[in-house]
């Protein structure tokens, strides 16, 4: 049982609260002078397990905790509540009445086992082990797209793996995926991590992931633990007094992939750069995913997130902002102080940076293969030179990056200020898809990548979902000139933006048309959610959808404003 005493913990508790969980939370306070009136230990008896049980102390704690809550929903001085598990899609403190000192302790009792969901036993989806081609990734839960034997397209997904592999670093368009399917998501596997084919005296390469002055950290796979390098292992002749003014850090780089010597003993085995010369029997590195490539390639590095420069392939870039009629930014914004940031600009500094880190290679390479102390004196003193030039060709580009980020909110800004120009077709043809499905999909992906900002689309991935049995059925009866504001309803509420558009008047459906009336729940616990695909308009379009348990979302119907139907 816990005890929460300190603000901190009161701000955590509260988090809990406000999200869904499996149990009923119990929350007793103690009294002004720290007392328990209610028997926490008896309560938590009692439940069996089937709530959480958890006391806090009245002062610092409570003021956190109600600053923390919605008006009336916090405990203090003894009193205490039971919050049910769904407590956070719709916190009201009437679904939580605080229970005060001096009844017993049955009310908060009976309050609990009131509020415990029973869900029907679901049985788990057929699934089976194949493999497909890889046609586009984009890293999101729903932008990995590939295509099976026989045509179907399906959703590669990260279930399976560890959070610590990214699809976006182990995909590439036509390549090959293995994983298990399960409707239309196929969850590849990582492959088993073997290193005994590594035994003293061959090479491979590995990937630096931490340098400094004196070691570095080097691994041979993901999910492999990392070896450390001294730095004997790293400059040539400092066991015998040579190049001990050489770093470790003047000869390797974060995200290098480096060719390395293997050294085994009774202990296991070590890494050196010292000998790792071409004329050894070489094992290539091993795939991620099983089936899969190398994850590491000769020469290819990778570049760290934080000094990258997102680069969309043209053919998924989201198109430019378009208006109805020019429309100046930099006019709009003097605030600034800077004119639009030309795409030559942006590209000249990433062609510096490009050359730049390609010397730095060079560097790394020949100081590798061992050489004089006079020319060492000039490779450092070249290294210097080139990391100055690369600091101030970053700052550059951040400093450019930054702006042009502000102009295109700038130019978003000013078009949602704009009426919405005629929408006219779709993007791709119906008949080009094996079904409706497929096609309904690929174009979601197309108008999230289109709507979305490269720097938000990490922050808006699309969810799963799922495309209900009435839905294609009521957006074809409207023809493809509502194909595109559809496919934006969808997206806002895949992407979980549409509570942040007062247009889209998002809320849940009721079970009958007063305001107190229970809101609508399937009984797997899903929840009817509505929002507004048009608004100010005749016969104004709505879509309803259900979000299941979980975060998934199932497309319901489009339908017209008086249709409350879920």
């Amino acid at each position: 049982m816990r005890h929460i005493d300190s603000a901190d913990g009161a701000r955590v508790i509260a988090s809990e609260i406000l999200r869904e969980r499996p149990r009923p939370l119990v929350l007793i306070s103690t009294s002004a002078d720290g007392e328990m009136v209610f028997s926490a230990e008896t309560i938590a008896q009692a439940l069996d397990g089937d709530a959480d049980v958890v006391t806090i102390a009245t002062g610092e704690a409570t003021y956190a905790l109600e600053s923390a809550l919605p008006p009336k929903s916090h405990v203090f001085n003894g009193a205490a509540r039971s919050y049910p598990p769904d407590f956070a899609a719709d916190p009201d403190w009437q679904r939580s009445l605080l229970r005060f000192p001096g009844r017993n302790d049955e009310d908060l009792i009976e309050d609990a086992l009131a509020q415990i969901a029973i869900r029907p036993i679901e049985a788990p989806a057929r699934r089976r082990w194949t493999h497909a081609t890889v046609e586009l990734v984009s890293g999101s839960a729903a932008g990995n797209v590939a295509r099976l034997d026989d045509g179907q397209r399906v959703m590669v997904v990260a279930d399976a793996l560890p959070p610590s592999v990214r699809l976006l670093d182990v995909l590439e368009v036509g390549g090959q995926v293995h994983g298990w399917l399960t409707g239309v998501d196929l969850a590849p596997e990582p492959e088993p991590v073997d290193l005994a084919p590594l035994i003293d005296g061959v090479a491979t390469l590995a990937r630096v992931v931490k340098v400094t002055e004196l070691r570095a950290n080097l691994v041979l796979h993901p999910l492999a633990p990392e070896f450390v390098l001294r730095k004997r292992a790293v400059v040539p002749g400092v066991d015998s007094g040579e190049n001990e003014d050489v770093n470790v850090s003047d000869v390797l780089h974060v995200g290098e992939t480096v060719r390395v010597r293997v050294i085994g003993d009774k202990n296991g085995i070590g890494l050196t750069l010292i000998g790792a010369v071409d004329d050894l029997p070489f094992i290539p590195p091993l795939p991620i995913l099983r089936g899969g490539t190398p994850w590491l390639r000769d020469g290819v590095d990778a570049v760290a997130e934080v000094d990258a420069v997102a680069e969309v392939s043209p053919a998924l870039a989201p198109p430019p902002v378009q208006f109805d009629a020019p429309v100046s930014v930099a006019a709009q914004s003097p605030t600034l102080g800077v004119g639009p940031v030309s795409s030559a600009e942006l590209a000249m500094i990433r062609e510096e940076m490009a050359g730049l880190k390609d010397a730095f290679l060079r560097l790394g390479r020949e100081v590798r293969a061992g050489t004089d102390l006079e020319t060492l004196d000039q490779l450092r003193d070249e290294n210097s030179s080139l990391s100055d030039e690369l600091r101030r060709a970053r700052h550059a580009l951040r400093e450019q990056t930054a702006v042009a980020a502000r102009l295109r909110q700038e130019a978003r800004d000013a078009r949602n200020a704009r009426p919405e120009p005629q929408l006219s077709g779709t993007r791709t043809s119906r008949s080009a898809w094996p079904d409706e499905e497929s096609w309904f999909r690929h174009e979601v992906v197309g108008a999230w990548a289109a709507r979305t900002l490269a720097s938000e689309k990490r922050e808006h991935p699309l969810v799963t979902y799922f495309v209900g049995p009435r839905f294609l059925a009521s957006m074809r009866d409207l023809g493809d000139t509502y194909t595109e504001k559809i496919l934006r309803g969808v997206v806002d509420a895949l992407t979980d933006r549409a509570a942040g558009i007062s247009s889209r008047q998002l809320h849940r459906l009721r079970e009958g048309p007063g305001g107190s009336d229970p809101y609508l729940t399937r009984s797997d616990g899903a929840m009817c959610w509505r929002l507004s695909l048009e608004t100010n308009t005749a016969s104004a379009r709505r879509l309803h959808y259900w979000q299941l348990p979980g975060g998934a979302i199932e497309l319901s119907r489009v339908v017209l404003h008086d249709d409350v139907e879920p």
